[in-house]
């Protein structure tokens, strides 16, 4: 759910406004993350996600096949 106020304060008059209801954020991320380590609070009004990196340096063995031409 989402909670949006907006007060505007004139010599006249003043007004609020309180906005509420779903909402979807997507976000890109600037590198690779753990996606089973990522971690969603939600405290006073505030949510804070937590995305650990993902090894990036990690190594990964490959088998490659070399097959001779002869012309």
């Amino acid at each position: 759910e989402s909670k949006r106020e907006h007060e505007i304060d004139e010599k006249n008059y003043y007004r609020k406004e309180v906005r509420s209801g779903s909402f979807f954020r997507q976000v890109a991320l600037p590198v690779p993350v753990q996606e089973d380590n990522v971690i969603a609070e939600f405290e006073d009004g505030v949510l804070k996600i937590t995305c650990p990196k993902a090894d990036e340096n990690k190594s990964k063995k490959i088998s490659v096949k070399v097959v001779k031409k002869n012309k």
